[in-house]
């Protein structure tokens, strides 16, 4: 028998997801609209909508070498893929181990992991930049995807997720049929990761993209910068034209918001699978 639906639920319901749609949406058409305009039709002509739309900030953003927009975004894709891929794959032998092994020290392990999501990133970025210095890896990619691809989120997810995902009589049949642990690990458990992976890829590919402190510690050379870093320093990099840079940091932001949407929109199917999943096993 079919519930019948409360019209007044329903009109409250859509009235409030769409004032939080528009409240998320509203800043980014801003930012699209702005980067369309001149420094002085932003502020004298409606803020909300296109004045003699021109392509001008994206081709001084692209085409100037004093702001090396383009390098920057190769960078923050560099690193970003680098931290979501390894972390992924870092986060699933963490998830398979823990949840389907029983070993000495597993619950201090699963504490501990507990409490990593309880620390927030930027109370981490200066011990990070003191080890890396250390090791001599400041001004690199690496400076940047080894302690991103650490998450403690990407591990505890992959636990939940593997608890039942995974049959126990398939791992059992392998084992008996004389493979390997590492085996059973790349030829079967990683085939059932697979939407867990995806998503954990792109919380990790996300959370390394916008980034910003962990960059300003570890990456002091400007050819390093990654995009987020590179348009902070816009302002103070150019020769006092005020105009053309904030041009150039409308566009620039524009641009750094395009990679997200892509890659969320091309594995949507993957994430609500994965999220959705996880959460009927949590």
């Amino acid at each position: 028998m079919k519930m019948k639906r409360n019209p007044v639920t329903y009109i409250v319901s859509f009235a409030v997801l769409a004032l939080l749609g528009i409240y998320f949406l509203l800043p980014l058409w801003w930012l699209v609209v702005s980067s369309t305009k001149s420094y002085g039709e932003i502020f004298s002509t409606n803020q909300l909508w296109f004045f003699n739309p021109t392509l001008n900030s994206y081709i001084n953003a692209l085409g100037k070498p004093l702001y090396p927009v383009l390098r920057w975004l190769g960078n923050s894709l560099a690193t970003a893929i680098g931290a979501g891929a390894l972390g992924a794959f870092v986060s699933a032998m963490a998830g398979y181990a823990l949840s389907k092994f029983r070993f000495r020290g597993r619950n201090i392990l699963m504490v501990i992991i507990l409490i990593a999501l309880l620390i927030p990133s930027v109370a981490l970025a200066f011990p990070q930049y003191l080890e890396e210095q250390t090791l001599g890896i400041t001004n690199s990619w690496q400076a940047i995807i080894l302690p991103s691809a650490v998450s403690a989120f990407g591990a505890f997810f992959m636990v939940i997720y593997a608890e039942d995902s995974i049959p126990k009589e398939v791992l059992e049949a392998a084992r008996l049929d004389g493979a390997s642990e590492f085996r059973i690990f790349r030829s079967i458990v990683l085939r059932f990761f697979k939407p867990a992976l995806i998503t954990v890829f792109i919380i990790i590919f996300g959370a390394t993209w916008n980034t910003f402190l962990l960059p300003l510690f570890v990456e002091r050379d400007p050819s390093w910068y990654t995009l987020p870093q590179g348009l902070t320093d816009v302002v103070t990099l150019g020769s006092g034209n005020i105009a053309l840079e904030y041009e150039i940091l409308f566009a620039g932001s524009v641009i750094a918001i395009v990679p997200l949407i892509i890659l969320v929109l091309s594995l949507e199917k993957y994430i609500e699978s994965g999220l959705g999943l996880g959460a009927v096993k949590a």
